[in-house]
């Protein structure tokens, strides 16, 4: 069998990567698998395994994705009783709702925290404090526990 060009690799790589999002935002990480991802992208699950060994390593690779996925709900340009009206908005939305179901199952199911969800949190905080000053902090900290007492009801 030929070797596949770089091109095709990177084709194959995005739509991966895109059934991995869909998958996220409609199943949710926990129900999404090789097996659902393969037969939603007509490529094997060793296919997929090859590029993506772990299915931690499909969090790695979306994280900026699910990041602006996440923060485009968000109001970032009218104040911090704005940006936190707005999160409280968006928890009743299904797709907002499953970023911070991966951001959390991230933080708590794993043995240890991952990259990923480390790396969420700082972006957060750091959006936060550039946007709406220190005082964002304890705002941005209820808003998280706001949203965890939210998805387990």
């Amino acid at each position: 069998m030929p070797k596949r060009s770089k091109e095709d690799t990177e084709i194959t790589i995005q739509t991966i990567m895109d059934a991995v999002v869909d998958q996220i935002l409609t199943l949710g990480y926990d129900k999404m698998s090789y097996t659902t991802l393969s037969k939603q992208t007509g490529i094997s699950r060793t296919g997929i395994s090859h590029h993506f060994p772990k299915k931690q390593d499909f969090a790695n690779a979306l994280d900026g994705r699910i990041f602006r996925l996440f923060v485009e709900r968000l109001d970032l340009d009218n104040g911090l009783n704005t940006f936190s009206e707005s999160w409280i908005a968006a928890l009743d939305d299904e797709k907002f709702r499953a970023t911070l179901r991966l951001l959390f199952h991230h933080i708590a199911s794993a043995e240890t925290t991952s990259d990923f969800a480390k790396r969420g949190i700082e972006r957060l905080y750091e959006l936060c404090e550039e946007r709406f000053g220190s005082e964002s902090q304890k705002e941005l900290e209820w808003l998280l526990g706001k949203s965890l007492i939210s998805l387990v009801k």
